[in-house]
């Protein structure tokens, strides 16, 4: 059944027509900065610089966002851990003056919570969390994320759900299970996983239950092990990744793109302008983004880097 509503979804999608939004959502890499190094990312072998988006030029973005109408903001990097920034909670509380803006979102790992207080941290304006992790006890969280931090991620996923319970104000908790080859029974066998499930009222299970396991190759760039299943490559043909008219992406260097999956190096022709000297608007209802778009709707002239990724949003 599942795959047959996958395959529904698809063919669907397909004939919807692209049209480019009024306002985009915006994805904000506030750092490039991570400390794992997971079998599935292209984080080791990146040659642009590591670092935090200026904390000025996050302002200028977040206000002419707030001036376009816009609503969804994330700091979901590129590549990057969120709370390796350290301007992350100053920048959550800033997007928290706009009423109309949405609470600030991102993926993270976890591991770096034990850094912060857990008022300011829930105050700051954070609406929820992807959490991407395993329960699967420490050896295997070594070999894949590539770090030695599984007791500390699990403590700090267990301080996070305890805290969130004593909160009015609640973070929503998401994850983002990663496998190295078990099944969903061995996965929901080990005793971790358990406890963290009943910690969250069985909705890790679920999550579970609803997830592929699938993962990508950045276009090729990661070799990845046999254990993990490459995601389908669906047609695009005359239809873009949504990504290109629903969204923009801000570097941590400034630069401005159409795409937050994979252009990690942010050198394809998804880069549009940079925040130093252009304004969000312009970048938005300028020529080169109007032509990206029109010429894959109408020419099926596709981005190079969009014709094997594995991340295409229908």
């Amino acid at each position: 059944m599942k795959k047959y509503q996958s395959f529904v979804r698809v063919i669907t999608g397909l004939f919807k027509r692209a049209v480019i939004e009024s306002a985009p959502n915006l994805s904000i890499e506030v750092t490039s900065v991570c400390n794992s190094k997971c079998v599935f990312c292209p984080n080791a072998i990146m040659r642009r610089p590591r670092q935090h988006l200026d904390m000025g030029l996050y302002m200028k973005a977040v206000d002419e966002f707030a001036a376009m109408g816009g609503v969804n903001i994330s700091f979901n990097c590129c590549i990057g851990e969120p709370l390796l920034d350290p301007h992350l909670l100053e920048r959550a509380r800033y997007v928290k003056q706009f009423p109309q803006i949405k609470p600030v979102w991102f993926t993270t790992t976890l591991q770096w919570l034990h850094k912060f207080n857990m008022d300011e941290f829930f105050n700051s304006g954070i609406g929820w969390l992807v959490i991407s992790t395993m329960f699967l006890g420490r050896e295997r969280y070594k070999s894949f994320f590539r770090v030695d931090c599984y007791e500390q991620t699990l403590n700090n996923i267990i301080a996070l759900i305890k805290e969130n319970e004593k909160r009015q104000t609640k973070i929503h908790l998401n994850f983002s299970l990663k496998s190295t080859g078990e099944s969903n029974k061995e996965i929901m066998d080990h005793p971790d996983f358990k406890m963290i499930d009943t910690l969250m009222g069985g909705k890790v299970r679920q999550g579970l239950d609803n997830s592929s396991l699938f993962v990508d190759d950045w276009c090729g760039a990661v070799t990845l092990p046999k254990y993990l299943r490459k995601r389908p490559i669906y047609p695009r043909f005359f239809r873009p990744c949504r990504l290109l008219y629903r969204a923009l992406h801000i570097f941590s260097d400034g630069k401005v793109g159409l795409c937050s999956c994979r252009d990690f190096e942010e050198n394809s022709d998804l880069i549009v302008g940079d925040i130093k000297k252009d304004s969000l608007k312009d970048l938005w209802n300028g020529p080169k983004h109007a032509r990206l778009v029109n010429d894959w709707c109408r020419k099926n002239v596709i981005s190079v880097i969009c014709r094997t990724c594995r991340h295409y949003v229908y």
